[in-house]
């Protein structure tokens, strides 16, 4: 007994250098479509059966193709991971009819043997997964009988797999053989609903993840032996719930949300949400070329780009106030606030993670908003604001009380009056970019508000084009207020750092401020005279809640 034990001792220390030269928490990552996310796809399903320890991130995005998700960037940051095994599927976006996106199957092939080429000289090792198959099923004659508009790249998928030796995850054929046992009617329960009340037949609700995921795991675990181990036989939750649940609202262009559109998403949202109970619409990555109003009568609605996606979640428009109005055979022109990418009235309003573009270019010389904003206590993070002239308005309603708003960790760009109007807003620890010569502020500042717009802590700088330099602001109307406390001023400021608009007597109504500025542009030997450095303890007011703390006490800095 004791010799045979013996001679097993080398056998069995094999086993265990074979088991330690595998990563103990070895990194998989996936990369792909929307079908493959955890929100709309078989990605959080999948995760379930990930035993303790392994690591699991998912870069797949709604939309993309085999070529998008490289031209955009998204696969050098998956690569950058570092993960020992990548996980790759790409087919529904490929096909023909989807601009920017689609490829030949050829152009196809290409793409795919890259990704495995990529993988492979960044030391990890590339498993190729077939499309989750559409469920495009035939006549009413024919109900359990699916047409596969994706077999074409699947099999494309097979032969490279063949080709450069790498283990295959055959998604597609096994999803389709499931999905003709079930029938139509039977895929309903997985089958997100659309806008117009059909049920999608591309994309999964929390009733298909782990059923599709199930499918991923159990190939994975025949592909590649030596993730078995890291494979749980059955779901940690069997009916995970996907952190897009936590919005009352998705917007996906590519249809795996609830909207394909921000406008529907805030059309569908109830006039009774309240700071308890807010509106949370989630607004994945993609450009939404579309304006936007947020109504009054719709408060305490919350906007969210996926987190530290802002410059990839874009909300977009080229109109300005020289817009003709569509259908209009007078001659009118779009409003400021009909032309504004986005309006926001109502009150209450959040934003974080999002870029507001307008694209009027410079040579247009007219006011073209990227937002518009009359709604009190709205807040603003991770924003970024991008236009040339007057590319925020932060404003209050005409002929109601002043409204306050909030911009935190906020990137703003434009060269003429590109934040301007008569809110109280501050601008904490923000960015803002002057493209040209020109004015960053143009307050219009009641008389009775005692501050206007306070900029705190931000840095602000200047573009190569710009030359002679940029006037921190000048007075819309004459009780202008504005601050820069504690704030970078890198770049081209002008020397006299403000502008009286060529009245002078503006100078003797207009409030403007600076403390303890640094920056090459903070040199006050030029300033005019009638701008002025604050004493240690009038900047002590300048604070967020005794600026916008107001009779409700608000402090959105909280």
């Amino acid at each position: 007994m004791a010799l045979s034990r013996l001679l097993r001792l080398p056998l069995v220390f094999a086993a265990i250098l074979a088991f330690a030269s595998l990563r103990a928490a070895p990194r998989l990552v996936l990369v792909g479509d929307s079908t493959v996310t955890d929100n709309a796809g078989w990605g959080l399903g999948f995760r379930q059966f990930l035993a303790d320890g392994v690591e699991l991130t998912n870069t797949a995005r709604g939309g993309r193709s085999s070529m998008s998700f490289i031209v955009e960037g998204s696969w050098a940051k998956a690569l950058a991971l570092k993960g020992d095994y990548y996980l790759i599927q790409f087919g529904h976006n490929d096909e023909p009819g989807k601009p920017g996106r689609s490829t030949t199957e050829e152009e196809y092939r290409g793409y795919m043997r890259r990704y495995i080429d990529e993988t492979r000289a960044a030391g990890a090792k590339p498993v190729l997964v077939t499309s989750l198959v559409r469920r495009q099923f035939k006549t009413p004659e024919n109900p359990h009988l699916i047409t596969s508009s994706l077999q074409n790249r699947a099999e494309i998928v097979r032969a490279i797999a063949r080709e450069k030796n790498v283990p295959l995850v055959e998604l597609h054929d096994r999803s389709k053989e499931l999905c003709e046992k079930l029938g139509k009617e039977g895929c309903l329960v997985f089958s997100p609903p659309k806008e117009n009340g059909q049920f999608d037949g591309t994309h999964l609700n929390a009733e298909g993840y782990v059923r599709f995921g199930r499918i991923v795991a159990e190939e994975l675990r025949v592909a590649v032996p030596e993730l078995a181990p890291f494979l749980r036989a059955e779901p940690r939750d069997p009916r995970p719930v996907a952190g897009e649940t936590r919005h009352d609202a998705v917007v996906a262009f590519d249809g795996s949300g609830t909207h394909t559109t921000v406008q529907a998403a805030v059309d569908a949202a109830p006039t009774t949400a309240t700071a308890a109970k807010p509106f949370r619409i989630l607004v994945k990555s993609g450009v939404y070329k579309e304006h936007v109003v947020v109504p009054a009568e719709k408060p305490f609605l919350q906007l969210r780009g996926e987190p530290g996606m802002g410059a990839e979640t874009v909300i977009t428009l080229d109109t300005n106030v020289k817009t003709p109005v569509p259908g209009d055979a007078s001659g009118k022109t779009l409003s400021a606030a009909d032309s504004a990418t986005v309006l926001v009235q109502a009150s209450d309003f959040t934003a974080e993670n999002l870029t507001f573009e307008n694209t009027t270019t410079r040579e247009q010389k007219v006011q073209a908003l990227a937002v518009y904003v009359t709604g009190d206590r709205a807040v603003f993070r991770r924003c970024r604001f991008l236009g040339w002239q007057d590319t925020l308005r932060a404003d209050s309603p005409k002929d109601g009380p002043v409204a306050r708003q909030y911009f935190a960790e906020c990137e703003i760009t434009g060269h003429v009056d590109f934040i301007y109007a008569a809110g109280t807003a501050v601008f904490d620890r923000c960015r803002i970019h002057c493209r040209a010569d020109g004015y960053i502020t143009a307050a219009s500042t009641r008389e009775a508000a005692p501050f206007g717009y306070v900029f705190l802590d931000c840095v602000v700088t200047t573009a190569p084009e710009v030359e002679k330099g940029v006037y921190l602001g000048r007075p819309w109307r004459p009780f202008a207020a504005t601050a820069f406390i504690r704030c970078d001023l890198q770049g081209k400021i002008r020397a006299e750092g403000w502008h009286n608009w060529g009245k002078t007597e503006n100078e003797k109504t207009a409030r403007y401020a600076e403390y303890r500025n640094t920056g090459p542009g903070a040199d006050r030997t030029a300033r005019v005279a009638w701008a002025r450095e604050l004493t240690e303890a009038e900047a002590a007011a300048y604070t967020v809640p005794n600026i916008l703390g107001g009779a409700d006490v608000w402090n959105p800095a909280r």
